[in-house]
């Protein structure tokens, strides 16, 4: 009996550290993976002086083949004017937030997005 009560104690603890180490992976993958859309966006965008559709649509195209959103969870807003060489273009993108913690799986509250805002100077000369 003493052995049943003592695995019961420590359950939790065993849970979170199986699961925490690869829950956390999988945030800081899905970080990178965002930086990384938004870095490639921003090299075109920068370029042609503004962010449009077709760049959205890459970036928007590179979350859902790397993390499995679906396309409409995915929110994109940026510099849509023209704007000339030296000036700021941002961009934020909006996707649902990871699970970091073994406790946030219980927690079925996802009302907390996750957002990257970045901005960059225009290289865009007419």
């Amino acid at each position: 009996m003493d052995h049943i009560i003592t695995y019961i104690l420590f359950l939790p603890l065993i849970l979170w550290s199986i699961f925490q180490p690869a829950l956390y992976q999988n945030a800081t993958l899905v970080e990178e993976s965002l930086q990384l859309a938004i870095y490639e966006g921003q090299k075109e965008a920068s370029l042609q002086g503004k962010y449009d559709e077709e760049i959205y649509k890459k970036m928007r195209d590179y979350l859902v083949d790397t993390h499995h959103y679906k396309a409409d969870q995915i929110q994109i807003q940026g510099t849509e004017t023209k704007t000339l060489r030296g000036e700021e273009l941002s961009i934020s993108i909006t996707v649902p937030k990871p699970v970091v913690s073994v406790v946030d799986i219980f927690n079925m509250d996802d009302s907390e997005p996750f957002v990257v805002e970045k901005t960059i100077l225009s290289e865009y000369i007419e």
